[in-house]
């Protein structure tokens, strides 16, 4: 019985994996397409790795409209980092569907980035939200030692 709850929790965590070959541009930018659950998008995470230079450039769509970042002009880029970005985007129409895409100035070498997001059922994301904003309010009452005045 365990089994089979950890197994419905794990399709909750969608990743991906996209290379971006070398010399694009926005012109010519790698399009992948990321499908889901129905439920709300409550994490991601872009995974940069080392190399990247800033040369890697991404963002992330639904059904044409922006969602990281929010202008559809803009977009992320980074190296050796990884950016976790809390969430509250609902999938709630068919095709559940996230647009990935992103372009690499590099001249050398192709780069791969690592999209993923974490999807839970709406009956979730209420408990969830409301524990670590009461964890949050008692970290904040605690007084650390050498900060009392």
């Amino acid at each position: 019985m365990k089994y089979n709850n950890l197994t419905r929790y794990q399709k909750m965590l969608y990743s991906k994996h996209v290379t971006f070959p070398f010399g694009q541009t926005e012109a010519t930018k790698t399009v992948a397409h990321f499908h889901i659950n129905k439920g709300w998008i409550y994490r991601a995470w872009l995974i940069f790795p080392p190399g990247c230079a800033g040369l890697v450039k991404v963002r992330i769509e639904h059904k044409g409209h922006p969602i990281i970042p929010v202008n559809k002009s803009d977009y992320i880029k980074a190296d050796n980092y990884t950016f976790e970005l809390p969430m509250f985007f609902e999938a709630k129409t068919t095709p559940y569907q996230i647009t990935f895409e992103g372009w690499n100035e590099d001249d050398i070498h192709p780069h791969e980035i690592t999209l993923m997001l974490l999807v839970l059922p709406k009956n979730f994301i209420l408990p969830v939200g409301a524990t670590e904003g009461i964890l949050e309010s008692l970290s904040s009452l605690v007084i650390r030692k050498g900060e009392e005045e």
